[in-house]
């Protein structure tokens, strides 16, 4: 798998120099599927903490798919935390079965899937050629 962003400290990406926080300052929009490619998009939130020079929208596109999973979270005790990120790591492939562990490590080994966890146990996990990260203003 390639990237053309680094994660930090499993709530983040390095994008061209630029530090995102996708925790504190992006929400969840939506996944979209189109033959073997996956689209994360991530819009801004609204919170009065966030840079106004932030990008608008983060589209992270998985090109050339070969695995993906994914789990509901449970919007009942805390319905307003259903978007929000609460980790994204790299984690090798022969660890499927577990999808809440977090590697510190910036760019993935070849062998490795992405995992986005949310705050209310949503999880999508996938495996690919290739993941462009594209951020609009």
């Amino acid at each position: 798998m390639e990237t053309n962003f680094e994660i930090v400290e499993n709530y983040a990406v390095l994008l061209n120099g630029i530090h995102i926080d996708l925790h504190n300052n992006f929400e969840f929009k939506e996944i979209t599927e189109l033959k073997n490619d996956v689209r994360i998009v991530f819009t801004k939130s609204t919170g009065d903490w966030i840079h106004e020079n932030e990008f608008e929208k983060l589209i992270f596109l998985h090109k050339n798919v070969t695995f993906k999973n994914s789990t509901n979270g449970d919007n009942s005790e805390f319905p307003e935390d259903k978007n929000t990120l609460s980790g994204i790591t790299f984690f090798h492939k022969s660890t499927r079965e577990i999808n809440d562990g977090f590697m510190e490590h910036k760019k993935p080994n070849e062998n490795d899937d992405i995992i986005y966890l949310f705050e209310n146990g949503k999880m999508f996990r996938l495996n690919c050629e290739r993941i462009e990260l594209i951020a609009e203003n």
